[in-house]
């Protein structure tokens, strides 16, 4: 009987530490995180310093054609000041971020643009997120706006922080939400609710933690710091995006190999990894010609070789029709299109 209750103490006496040390790891853990987020703004910081010493300016909250056609974002115009200029060189700039010449770039999520204790990586039709978004008076529709324009000086005026939901696409070019009144005040607000409060990078390329019980009066402070652009100007489109954990997969395609063309697939899964969405992309290995070459714009000359998507595959996709419609039909023999139209059923019947 003794040395039951032996075991039974020295038991309860493992369960006691364990319930002393699990809480501690987790702090250890969630700080960890919180200094790596502090970290991806400082990087964030060095971009925008290296950027404006490079273009005499901050890059344009998103660039918007004149028919209202969105391009690209600042957080694409930092790529290659964030060790990412093979992808940067990759985008063509005079198509849509979301255009199909664009989509292999603007569908990989990028840490460095994530609050790693934020449970959402991508959206559900697969691009990569930010859980950043910027100072609307100094990234906004077609902005170029100055250190000189910042007349309460660079360490007084916030240029991006953590958000705490409504999470976007790092390359949206709406990058861009209004500081408000209070910090992890709901999915619009910025801050993490976690932290009680959040991180904001200034101008001046410092970091500070604020609490969310900071005072409201700071806040609008910081908020009402000039530039003021026209309400116009930061407009944004009444758009929310469903967000999740999602990972893509690359499928490799075999295709007739004297051909100048190569594909693959993606494959967007969910955390339980389960195919959500499936997509078909085309890779051009053949060099231009001189005619082409002079009825194609400079930016469609520079990016001829990137993978373009040709076909996105859903639950109701006619498989069969739509492979056969598709430039894959004139690079597989028989065999090879049986072959991929096999995997792609089988691929289809597990989407939601």
């Amino acid at each position: 009987m003794q040395r039951w209750v032996s075991i039974v103490v020295v038991l309860l006496l493992i369960v006691l530490v364990l319930g002393l040390l699990l809480p501690a790891v987790q702090q250890s853990r969630e700080g960890a995180r919180k200094s790596t987020s502090k970290m991806n703004l400082k990087q964030i910081g060095l971009a925008m310093h290296n950027y404006a010493d490079a273009h005499r300016c901050l890059p344009s909250g998103g660039v918007i054609r004149e028919d209202g056609t969105p391009l690209q974002g600042w957080m694409t115009m930092y790529l290659p000041f964030m060790d990412a200029s093979a992808d940067f060189n990759r985008i063509n700039m005079q198509a849509a971020w979301n255009s199909p010449v664009n989509r292999d770039v603007t569908e990989t999520v990028r840490t460095y643009y994530l609050n790693p204790s934020a449970q959402a990586n991508s959206t559900s039709t697969g691009y990569g997120l930010t859980h950043y978004l910027g100072n609307p008076h100094l990234l906004y529709r077609n902005s170029s706006a100055t250190f000189e324009q910042m007349e309460n000086g660079t360490a007084h005026t916030w240029f991006t922080g953590e958000v705490a939901g409504y999470f976007q696409p790092w390359a949206y070019p709406f990058n861009w939400r209004s500081l408000g009144t209070r910090l992890c005040d709901g999915p619009e607000s910025f801050g993490y609710p976690a932290w009680q409060g959040g991180h904001l990078l200034f101008a001046d390329g410092s970091v500070s933690f604020f609490s969310e019980k900071t005072s409201a009066v700071i806040l609008e402070k910081f908020a009402a710091a000039p530039p003021v652009p026209t309400r116009e100007q930061i407009a944004v489109p009444e758009k929310r995006f469903e967000t999740g954990i999602f990972y893509w997969k690359q499928m490799s395609l075999q295709t007739e190999p004297d051909r100048d063309h190569t594909y693959f697939a993606k494959v967007l899964e969910n955390s339980d990894q389960r195919p959500v969405l499936i997509q078909l992309f085309r890779s051009n290995h053949r060099e231009l010609s001189e005619e082409e070459q002079q009825q194609m714009h400079l930016e469609d000359q520079r990016t001829f070789s990137v993978p373009r998507l040709i076909l996105q595959i859903s639950k109701t996709t006619d498989l069969q029709q739509a492979l056969k419609d598709s430039p894959l039909s004139e690079d597989t023999n028989a065999a090879q299109m049986q072959v991929i139209l096999n995997r792609f059923e089988s691929l289809q019947k597990q989407l939601p």
